[in-house]
Protein backbone atom coordinates (compact mmCIF):
# COMPACT_ATOMS: atom_id res chain seq x y z
CA UNK A 1 0.00 0.00 0.00
CA UNK A 2 1.36 3.39 -0.96
CA UNK A 3 2.17 5.91 1.74
CA UNK A 4 -0.52 8.63 1.69
CA UNK A 5 0.58 12.14 0.81
CA UNK A 6 0.47 14.26 3.97
CA UNK A 7 1.19 17.82 2.78
CA UNK A 8 1.13 19.45 6.22
CA UNK A 9 3.84 17.20 7.62
CA UNK A 10 5.94 16.91 4.47
CA UNK A 11 5.93 20.56 3.45
CA UNK A 12 6.58 21.77 6.97
CA UNK A 13 9.55 19.42 7.23
CA UNK A 14 11.24 20.66 4.05
CA UNK A 15 10.44 24.31 4.61
CA UNK A 16 12.10 24.02 8.01
CA UNK A 17 15.20 22.55 6.35
CA UNK A 18 15.26 25.37 3.80
CA UNK A 19 15.19 27.89 6.64
CA UNK A 20 17.95 26.10 8.56
CA UNK A 21 20.12 26.05 5.42
CA UNK A 22 19.30 29.73 4.67
CA UNK A 23 18.65 28.46 1.16
CA UNK A 24 17.07 31.59 -0.28
CA UNK A 25 19.35 34.24 1.19
CA UNK A 26 21.49 36.18 -1.29
CA UNK A 27 24.82 37.17 0.30
CA UNK A 28 26.40 40.32 -1.14
CA UNK A 29 29.76 38.52 -1.25
CA UNK A 30 28.56 35.56 -3.34
CA UNK A 31 30.78 35.42 -6.47
CA UNK A 32 28.09 33.85 -8.68
CA UNK A 33 26.43 36.06 -11.33
CA UNK A 34 23.63 38.09 -9.79
CA UNK A 35 19.93 37.95 -10.68
CA UNK A 36 17.35 40.28 -9.12
CA UNK A 37 13.74 39.11 -8.96
CA UNK A 38 11.03 41.39 -7.56
CA UNK A 39 7.26 41.14 -7.71
CA UNK A 40 4.77 43.85 -6.89
CA UNK A 41 4.52 44.58 -3.17
CA UNK A 42 1.06 43.71 -1.80
CA UNK A 43 -1.02 45.97 0.37
CA UNK A 44 -1.25 44.21 3.77
CA UNK A 45 -5.01 43.83 3.82
CA UNK A 46 -4.98 40.96 6.30
CA UNK A 47 -5.28 37.75 4.25
CA UNK A 48 -3.89 36.39 1.01
CA UNK A 49 -6.31 35.67 -1.84
CA UNK A 50 -5.85 33.56 -4.96
CA UNK A 51 -4.63 36.56 -6.95
CA UNK A 52 -1.70 36.84 -4.54
CA UNK A 53 -1.00 33.11 -4.85
CA UNK A 54 -0.98 33.28 -8.66
CA UNK A 55 1.25 36.35 -8.84
CA UNK A 56 3.85 35.22 -6.32
CA UNK A 57 3.92 31.61 -7.54
CA UNK A 58 4.94 32.87 -11.00
CA UNK A 59 7.76 34.95 -9.51
CA UNK A 60 8.86 32.01 -7.38
CA UNK A 61 9.14 29.77 -10.45
CA UNK A 62 11.36 32.30 -12.21
CA UNK A 63 13.57 32.77 -9.12
CA UNK A 64 14.01 29.02 -8.65
CA UNK A 65 14.87 28.47 -12.30
CA UNK A 66 17.56 31.15 -12.19
CA UNK A 67 18.90 29.66 -8.95
CA UNK A 68 19.14 26.25 -10.65
CA UNK A 69 20.98 27.94 -13.52
CA UNK A 70 23.71 29.03 -11.11
CA UNK A 71 22.74 32.61 -10.27
CA UNK A 72 22.94 34.30 -6.90
CA UNK A 73 19.24 35.22 -6.86
CA UNK A 74 18.12 38.19 -4.79
CA UNK A 75 14.40 37.62 -4.27
CA UNK A 76 13.23 40.02 -1.55
CA UNK A 77 9.74 40.82 -0.33
CA UNK A 78 8.04 43.94 0.91
CA UNK A 79 4.75 45.57 1.81
CA UNK A 80 2.99 48.53 0.20
CA UNK A 81 1.90 49.59 3.66
CA UNK A 82 1.77 53.38 3.68
CA UNK A 83 -1.23 55.52 2.88
CA UNK A 84 -4.96 55.85 2.60
CA UNK A 85 -6.11 52.17 2.70
CA UNK A 86 -4.45 51.57 6.06
CA UNK A 87 -5.85 54.82 7.48
CA UNK A 88 -9.39 54.07 6.32
CA UNK A 89 -9.28 50.50 7.62
CA UNK A 90 -7.97 51.71 10.98
CA UNK A 91 -10.70 54.37 11.26
CA UNK A 92 -13.40 51.80 10.52
CA UNK A 93 -12.03 49.43 13.19
CA UNK A 94 -11.13 52.04 15.78
CA UNK A 95 -7.45 51.00 15.99
CA UNK A 96 -4.13 52.70 15.30
CA UNK A 97 -3.03 52.35 11.63
CA UNK A 98 0.34 50.92 12.72
CA UNK A 99 -1.31 48.23 14.84
CA UNK A 100 -3.63 47.24 11.98
CA UNK A 101 -0.83 47.24 9.40
CA UNK A 102 1.73 45.22 11.36
CA UNK A 103 -0.87 42.69 12.47
CA UNK A 104 -1.78 42.08 8.82
CA UNK A 105 1.87 41.85 7.79
CA UNK A 106 2.47 39.15 10.39
CA UNK A 107 -0.55 37.19 9.19
CA UNK A 108 0.28 37.45 5.48
CA UNK A 109 3.97 36.73 6.01
CA UNK A 110 3.01 33.50 7.74
CA UNK A 111 0.75 32.54 4.83
CA UNK A 112 3.49 33.25 2.27
CA UNK A 113 5.95 31.12 4.21
CA UNK A 114 3.38 28.35 4.46
CA UNK A 115 3.13 28.36 0.65
CA UNK A 116 6.86 27.62 0.52
CA UNK A 117 7.78 30.62 -1.63
CA UNK A 118 11.52 31.21 -1.79
CA UNK A 119 12.04 34.74 -0.47
CA UNK A 120 15.09 36.21 1.21
CA UNK A 121 13.25 37.40 4.32
CA UNK A 122 16.38 39.06 5.68
CA UNK A 123 15.74 41.77 3.06
CA UNK A 124 12.08 42.34 3.93
CA UNK A 125 10.89 45.96 3.87
CA UNK A 126 7.68 47.85 4.52
CA UNK A 127 7.09 51.25 2.96
CA UNK A 128 5.73 52.60 6.28
CA UNK A 129 9.14 52.27 7.95
CA UNK A 130 10.92 55.64 8.34
CA UNK A 131 14.14 53.78 7.43
CA UNK A 132 12.57 53.21 4.00
CA UNK A 133 10.58 56.33 3.13
CA UNK A 134 13.34 58.69 4.27
CA UNK A 135 15.06 57.86 0.96
CA UNK A 136 11.93 58.61 -1.08
CA UNK A 137 11.71 61.96 0.68
CA UNK A 138 15.37 62.62 -0.04
CA UNK A 139 14.96 61.81 -3.75
CA UNK A 140 11.96 64.14 -3.96
CA UNK A 141 13.86 66.96 -2.22
CA UNK A 142 16.79 66.55 -4.63
CA UNK A 143 14.41 66.61 -7.61
CA UNK A 144 12.76 69.74 -6.23
CA UNK A 145 16.14 71.44 -5.77
CA UNK A 146 17.03 70.63 -9.40
CA UNK A 147 13.74 72.00 -10.71
CA UNK A 148 12.48 68.58 -11.84
CA UNK A 149 9.25 68.82 -9.82
CA UNK A 150 7.01 71.77 -9.14
CA UNK A 151 3.60 72.66 -7.71
CA UNK A 152 0.64 73.72 -9.82
CA UNK A 153 -3.14 73.77 -9.63
CA UNK A 154 -4.88 70.71 -11.07
CA UNK A 155 -8.30 69.10 -11.05
CA UNK A 156 -8.48 66.17 -8.64
CA UNK A 157 -11.10 63.62 -7.61
CA UNK A 158 -12.26 64.65 -4.13
CA UNK A 159 -14.13 62.39 -1.71
CA UNK A 160 -16.01 64.41 0.88
CA UNK A 161 -16.65 61.27 2.94
CA UNK A 162 -12.98 60.26 3.13
CA UNK A 163 -11.66 63.84 3.00
CA UNK A 164 -8.99 62.89 0.49
CA UNK A 165 -8.05 62.76 -3.18
CA UNK A 166 -8.76 59.56 -5.10
CA UNK A 167 -6.97 58.08 -8.10
CA UNK A 168 -8.99 57.69 -11.30
CA UNK A 169 -9.03 53.92 -10.70
CA UNK A 170 -10.80 54.50 -7.37
CA UNK A 171 -13.71 56.33 -9.03
CA UNK A 172 -16.34 54.14 -10.69
CA UNK A 173 -19.12 55.87 -12.63
CA UNK A 174 -18.59 59.02 -10.59
CA UNK A 175 -18.73 57.19 -7.24
CA UNK A 176 -15.95 56.33 -4.82
CA UNK A 177 -14.79 52.70 -4.67
CA UNK A 178 -15.38 52.26 -0.93
CA UNK A 179 -18.69 53.86 0.01
CA UNK A 180 -20.32 54.36 -3.39
CA UNK A 181 -20.77 58.07 -2.73
CA UNK A 182 -20.43 60.86 -5.33
CA UNK A 183 -16.94 62.17 -6.09
CA UNK A 184 -16.46 65.77 -7.15
CA UNK A 185 -13.66 67.38 -9.11
CA UNK A 186 -12.00 70.34 -7.47
CA UNK A 187 -8.91 72.43 -8.09
CA UNK A 188 -6.09 71.66 -5.70
CA UNK A 189 -2.31 72.21 -5.48
CA UNK A 190 -0.62 69.22 -7.06
CA UNK A 191 2.92 68.03 -7.65
CA UNK A 192 4.09 67.65 -11.23
CA UNK A 193 7.33 66.56 -12.81
CA UNK A 194 9.20 67.51 -15.93
CA UNK A 195 11.92 65.58 -17.78
CA UNK A 196 15.53 66.54 -17.06
CA UNK A 197 17.41 68.52 -19.67
CA UNK A 198 20.34 66.58 -21.08
CA UNK A 199 23.48 68.77 -20.85
CA UNK A 200 25.37 69.45 -24.07
CA UNK A 201 28.66 68.67 -22.38
CA UNK A 202 29.31 65.23 -20.91
CA UNK A 203 31.35 66.71 -18.07
CA UNK A 204 29.70 68.06 -14.97
CA UNK A 205 31.26 69.97 -12.10
CA UNK A 206 31.56 68.12 -8.82
CA UNK A 207 29.21 69.40 -6.15
CA UNK A 208 28.71 68.75 -2.48
CA UNK A 209 25.46 67.10 -1.53
CA UNK A 210 23.27 69.13 0.82
CA UNK A 211 21.61 67.76 3.92
CA UNK A 212 21.44 64.16 5.01
CA UNK A 213 21.58 61.31 2.53
CA UNK A 214 23.21 58.05 1.62
CA UNK A 215 26.52 59.79 1.02
CA UNK A 216 27.87 63.10 2.29
CA UNK A 217 29.86 63.70 -0.90
CA UNK A 218 28.61 63.72 -4.48
CA UNK A 219 30.16 61.62 -7.23
CA UNK A 220 28.73 63.62 -10.14
CA UNK A 221 32.15 63.93 -11.75
CA UNK A 222 32.66 60.16 -11.86
CA UNK A 223 31.62 58.04 -14.86
CA UNK A 224 28.01 56.90 -14.83
CA UNK A 225 28.96 53.27 -14.26
CA UNK A 226 31.13 54.20 -11.28
CA UNK A 227 28.35 56.35 -9.80
CA UNK A 228 25.84 53.53 -10.15
CA UNK A 229 28.20 51.07 -8.49
CA UNK A 230 28.99 53.45 -5.64
CA UNK A 231 25.34 54.27 -5.01
CA UNK A 232 24.30 50.59 -5.08
CA UNK A 233 27.01 49.76 -2.56
CA UNK A 234 25.85 52.57 -0.30
CA UNK A 235 22.22 51.48 -0.41
CA UNK A 236 22.77 47.73 -0.12
CA UNK A 237 25.34 47.50 2.63
CA UNK A 238 24.20 48.27 5.20
CA UNK A 239 20.48 48.29 4.31
CA UNK A 240 19.03 50.81 6.79
CA UNK A 241 15.43 50.44 5.63
CA UNK A 242 15.28 46.67 6.13
CA UNK A 243 12.56 45.35 8.44
CA UNK A 244 14.18 44.51 11.74
CA UNK A 245 13.54 41.30 13.65
CA UNK A 246 11.76 43.36 16.31
CA UNK A 247 9.21 44.43 13.70
CA UNK A 248 8.27 40.81 13.21
CA UNK A 249 8.09 39.85 16.88
CA UNK A 250 6.61 42.88 18.61
CA UNK A 251 2.81 42.82 18.97
CA UNK A 252 2.67 46.55 18.30
CA UNK A 253 5.77 46.87 16.12
CA UNK A 254 5.76 50.66 15.44
CA UNK A 255 7.94 51.57 18.42
CA UNK A 256 10.94 49.29 17.72
CA UNK A 257 10.70 50.00 13.99
CA UNK A 258 10.69 53.79 14.25
CA UNK A 259 13.88 55.72 13.61
CA UNK A 260 14.35 59.32 12.56
CA UNK A 261 16.65 60.12 9.61
CA UNK A 262 20.02 61.12 10.95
Amino acid sequence: MKTPYAPHALETKWQSRWDDARLFEAPDSDPKPKFYMLEMFPYPSGRLHMGHVRNYSIGDVVARIKKKQGYNVMHPFGWDAFGLPAENAAIERGVHPAEWTYQNIREMRGQLKRLGLGYDWTREIATCHPEYYRWEQLIFIRALEKGLVYRRKALVNWSEKMQTVLANEQVIDGLDYRYGLPVVQKSSPSGSSKPPITPKSSSAPSTTSKGTGPSASSSNSAPASARATAHWSTFSSPRPWMARASCRSSPRAPTPCTASPS
